[in-house]
């Protein structure tokens, strides 16, 4: 008889409600990353990390890019990306959600966080040094990766 399969234990405060406008945001911006750096870095949606500073889940993870081995799946992952993507969603609360990145993202190594907010169409990179870079228009530029978005495929 195969052993059960032991899932994740995430704090409440992990839980996320997804909403019309989050999916539509986590898929847009997926993709666009995806389309213009799969060869450099490998774009991955909700994710179960694990870090030395705690368990968080983030909507999407950039990391370098990485040869799957399809053999040998992960269910909780250790290895740090270099950017994290927090989409805000309607019940969520943002001060929580700053706090969850300055004390479990950055410890562990995390380059660059950018939380989504719809309603407002910003994306804001928060960095370790604890600043921060709002874009509503234009051109996005994360200097931790080089990515840069155009705002208007963002928000169409």
């Amino acid at each position: 008889m195969e052993a059960a399969l032991e899932l994740p234990d995430f704090d409440l405060e992990e839980e996320k409600m997804s909403s019309l406008l989050h999916g539509f945001l986590q898929s847009r911006i997926s993709r666009l990353i995806d389309v213009a750096y799969s060869s450099q870095y490998s774009v991955i949606t909700e994710l179960d990390l694990s870090f030395a500073s705690g368990k968080t889940r983030p909507d999407l993870c950039i990391f370098p890019k990485i040869t799957f081995d399809w053999l040998a799946d992960e269910i909780v992952v250790t290895e740090i990306p270099l950017t994290t993507i927090e989409i805000l969603s309607p019940a969520q609360n943002l001060t929580a959600l700053i706090d969850r990145v300055y004390a479990k993202h950055f410890p562990a190594g995390v380059k660059s966080v950018w939380i989504v907010s719809p309603p407002l169409k910003l994306i804001t990179i928060f960095l370790p040094d604890r600043s921060r870079i709002n874009f509503s228009t234009g051109l996005l530029t994360d200097a931790a990766t080089t990515i840069e978005l155009d705002l208007s495929a963002v928000f169409v």
